[in-house]
């Protein structure tokens, strides 16, 4: 079977990238000939722009269009598809189905998705189409603008997803109750990554847009515990160390490099579980949904 896969696969994300290389690389261990449809919103484009050039700092820019260079070089390895600049060229697509997911491709609130229908199927037509653990992440089951979205769901042949969140949603909308599985970087045999030297002996921080009151927490945690906080993927200036500039592919063996993690996404969450790797959860307005499923 010839098979599309629509996600967040070029954010600079290394959840995004795993995920999408994870369910691919799955898909076709099944025998099925596997595409990522290449589609990227607006949205995606200008808030991956901004990540990278918003910085006034010289040696944190070059850093940060590094990190860009080694994020194309590793979207590159996947089976890209066709680029197609809108959902009416789905219907155009010689696919025999088209997969949605995983990732918080229908989370309406977050600015990457934007509200987009494309990733509902819109403009699809009437090509068969199935979800594997999308998310609508922090959407809430009253928002209003949900229910313009229950005949594209209609639409769908088979629905799965990674949160109880998403689960009633979908639910809501279509009286039908979807399957709830396993993030794609669960689908492959858990591994121990090689321990990478440069986080020996820290605590690993793998945190997304942290408050100042989780920072203070971190650091104090830190300091009581007699351990660096290293900063992975990300540069924050209360890190003793930071790597924010690595390979998508690196991050499983930074983190297993340290002590211990403490994360507030949900990819760190699944990184330490797969690899077996102490953790702490620090909450996080916009994942809890997902991760507190997760625990579950």
């Amino acid at each position: 079977m010839k098979i599309g896969i629509l996600t967040f696969h070029r954010g600079i994300n290394a959840g995004g990238f795993l995920q999408a290389k994870g369910l691919s690389s799955f898909l076709i261990s099944r025998g099925h000939q596997v595409e990522l449809i290449d589609y990227t919103n607006a949205a995606q484009k200008r808030l991956d722009h901004e990540s990278i050039y918003r910085t006034r700092h010289p040696l944190r820019l070059l850093n940060n269009i590094r990190k860009k260079r080694s994020y194309l070089r590793a979207i590159a390895t996947l089976p890209i598809g066709v680029n197609i600049e809108s959902g009416e060229h789905l219907s155009a697509l010689d696919y025999d189905c088209v997969v949605f997911g995983s990732d918080e491709i229908w989370n309406i609130c977050n600015p990457f998705s934007a509200g987009d229908l494309t990733f509902f199927g819109g403009g699809m037509g009437a090509g068969p189409k199935i979800s594997y653990a999308p998310s609508f992440g922090s959407t809430s089951l009253d928002d209003p603008r949900l229910a313009s979205l229950s005949p594209l769901l209609a639409g769908f042949e088979a629905i799965s997803v990674r949160d109880e969140n998403s689960l009633a949603i979908v639910e809501s909308l279509t009286g039908r109750r979807p399957d709830l599985v396993v993030d794609p970087v669960l689908l492959s045999k858990p591994d121990r990554p090689i321990k990478n030297a440069k986080t020996a002996g820290a605590i690993g921080a793998y945190l997304m847009g942290p408050s100042e009151h989780d920072v203070q927490r971190v650091c104090r945690y830190a300091a009581e515990a007699g351990k660096d906080l290293c900063s992975i993927g990300y540069h924050y200036s209360w890190a003793a160390r930071n790597i924010a500039f690595c390979d998508p592919t690196d991050v499983p063996g930074l983190l297993a490099g340290c002590d211990l993690v403490v994360t507030n996404t949900f990819h760190g969450v699944v990184f330490s579980l797969k690899n077996r790797l102490p953790f702490i959860i620090v909450s996080h307005p916009s994942k809890d949904q997902k991760i507190n499923t997760f625990r579950r």
